[in-house]
């Protein structure tokens, strides 16, 4: 078995459907290790609503294809819609596999990804996830982590 890990994002009900996601994901996966969920501003078009991102590390032996298979059809569960013509559109769950080629260019991920994975070195700069996410920690205020422990609407995990 592998781990692999996980970024989770929604910007349509994210109360509702990251927890949602996140049961799916333990009914199918071994989940090691679920971030703190973090709000940020979105990529595209002004006007879109705010997303809560988080990264998840889950333990599979299925090959890369079969995983994006079985994370697109979580993705469907939830009635994610896919706009072709639109990659900033709106979507109830958003389910990639990390790392991913510009990964390290988005606050969204790294962060939470340094985590719960902190000595994990990034193949592309040879700087862990630890290092990579302070950089951004200093240079950001697209990012605040949400206290979804103590707020009872927030309430996730």
């Amino acid at each position: 078995m592998k781990t692999v890990y996980l970024s989770v994002g929604s910007n349509i009900c994210p109360q509702e459907n990251i927890p949602s996601c996140l049961r799916i994901l333990k009914k199918k996966f071994w989940v090691k290790k679920i971030s703190s969920v973090y709000e940020t501003a979105p990529i595209g078009p002004a006007g879109t609503s705010k997303f809560w991102n988080l990264a998840v590390s889950i333990r599979t032996r299925l090959k890369k294809k079969d995983l994006e298979g079985q994370l697109r059809s979580i993705e469907k569960k939830l009635l994610r819609l896919r706009h072709p013509a639109n990659k900033f559109a709106p979507r109830t769950i958003d389910l990639d596999i990390l790392p991913e080629p510009d990964y390290q260019h988005k606050a969204f991920v790294i962060i939470p990804l340094s985590e719960i994975a902190p000595d994990e070195v990034d193949p592309g700069s040879g700087k862990t996830f630890k290092e990579l996410a302070q950089a951004w920690n200093r240079n950001s205020k697209r990012i605040r982590k949400i206290d979804c422990k103590n707020r009872r609407r927030h309430r996730l995990l």
